[in-house]
């Protein structure tokens, strides 16, 4: 496929949640002096891990203009996690492109005011990556079951989006979880899901919310945290 694009996501997903995506281009994008300054203290990047990095906050930055926000910046934290400006939760996603299958790569950013949204997760994937072997390895009983009984043209895109799904909770949580820990129940039919989690070191549960969109070959899964005290 040429492109993707966010649309069949953004008919779901709260309005409030800002979003910018585009081909991951063989262009290093320019960097704010503080995105510069917080890399450079590492070991230097390859020049695709740098292209990934820039286009990325590339399309992190676009994102928060949409929201308003003025000549923005989203440095490296010690944690090499993105660094919103305060006041604010965003999510990156990205793939490099497959040139032995032609296939492009791409990059996507979220972004939303912590007055309305406490984490955010975005994760792209191709639906082409994981074999049925591959998935109990990260569903659970469950969620196997209930593949089981899709019809059989549909489970492994719908097993790609189980997967696509628990990376965004990850990052949304910003937690170090097992996927296994991790539970989608589909709602409806608009591709909907919640997530029950376990938290690490502890038996408490929380329960988020998020969308999954198909696009040939591609998922983009989205979760959004309800406001709370995780935000600050």
């Amino acid at each position: 496929m040429a492109s993707i694009s966010a649309a069949p996501l953004q008919q779901r997903i709260p309005p409030f949640i800002s979003v910018s995506s585009g081909p991951l281009l063989d262009d290093v994008s320019p960097l704010s002096r503080a995105e510069q300054a917080s890399i450079e203290h590492i070991a230097p990047m390859a020049p695709v891990r740098l292209n990934e990095f820039t286009q990325g906050r590339k399309h992190a930055r676009q994102s928060l203009t949409q929201l308003g926000v003025v000549a923005p910046s989203i440095p490296m934290s010690a944690d090499r996690s993105p660094a919103w400006p305060r006041g604010f939760v965003g999510s990156i996603s990205h793939v490099p492109a497959n040139p032995q299958r032609n296939q492009p790569g791409w990059v996507i950013a979220a972004a939303a005011r912590c007055e309305q949204c406490a984490g955010l997760g975005i994760d792209l994937e191709r639906t082409d990556r994981l074999m049925p072997e591959h998935w109990s390895l990260y569903m659970t009983a469950n969620e196997l079951a209930w593949i089981a009984l899709q019809p059989p043209g549909q489970r492994s895109n719908l097993a790609h989006g189980l997967w696509s799904a628990k990376e965004a909770v990850i990052k949304t949580l910003t937690l170090p979880m097992d996927p296994h820990h991790i539970e989608i129940r589909m709602l409806d039919d608009t591709l909907s899901f919640e997530a029950k989690c376990r938290l690490p070191q502890s038996n408490d549960t929380i329960s988020v919310n998020g969308w999954l969109a198909f696009e040939t070959g591609w998922v983009l899964a989205l979760v959004a945290l309800a406001p709370d005290a995780l935000c600050s």
